[in-house]
């Protein structure tokens, strides 16, 4: 078995802007993890050097970020109300396990958001001709013309589609007023980062610098 478990985040800033005692905020926190290949996103980019022309390929990717978005809308979510400025949210003893598997798996992909936000983000929908005129949507098809001009080109499907739905959900939160409080990602491969099932680490700095996140990941085998 094996198990990715949240133990603890803090929040610097919960993007509420008021002042002294009124100062708190009501937060969602989504979690979803893809483990044994880079992401679903990966699997369904693993063929992009057969398919015949750039215009197939750029139907590939739209695809893509299109399963990627809706990974996201199946993902674990966690309401928290009250939540102030320099606040640690703890998971009790045994964490918050956010990913489980019968097997150690080879890549594990997380992603994890928290959102002061009285909505559910998970419901937006990703309009087709947005993505397709999206900067970071072009700049990953720029990127795989790149990467398919090299003899053994090795390209992460899991981060470049996810990329795109991060920045395409950023303008969806500007929109609406919501405040991306914190966002973190991890790739990790199991030879390099787990070899033996295991990782604890703690004060993970996310990307944007206003949380750190504590987190498990415990395997074991049964050997017949």
């Amino acid at each position: 078995m094996f198990y990715a478990r949240l133990n603890k985040i803090k929040l610097f800033n919960n993007r509420e802007g008021f002042p002294g005692s009124l100062n708190c905020a009501e937060l969602r926190v989504y979690s979803y993890v893809a483990g044994g290949s880079p992401g679903t996103a990966g699997a369904s980019l693993s063929d992009l050097m057969g398919l015949p022309d750039g215009a197939a390929r750029k139907q590939r990717l739209l695809d893509a970020v299109i399963a990627e978005s809706g990974r996201f809308a199946q993902s674990r979510d966690l309401a928290i109300n009250g939540v102030k400025n320099d606040q640690a949210l703890l998971f009790g003893d045994a964490g918050l396990v956010i990913f489980s598997n019968a097997h150690i798996p080879a890549v594990l992909d997380i992603r994890l958001w928290v959102i002061e936000s009285d909505e559910d983000a998970r419901a937006f929908a990703l309009d087709i001709d947005k993505v397709l005129d999206s900067a970071a949507f072009k700049g990953m098809i720029a990127a795989v013309e790149g990467a398919l001009l090299i003899a053994n080109p090795v390209l992460s499907g899991a981060i470049a589609v996810g990329s795109v739905v991060i920045n395409l959900l950023r303008q969806k939160l500007r929109s609406n007023k919501d405040d991306l409080v914190g966002y973190w990602q991890a790739t990790l491969f199991r030879e390099q980062d787990y070899p033996h099932g295991a990782r604890d680490r703690q004060d993970v700095y996310d990307t944007t610098g206003n949380m750190l996140v504590d987190y498990t990941l415990f395997g074991y085998e049964n050997n017949v």
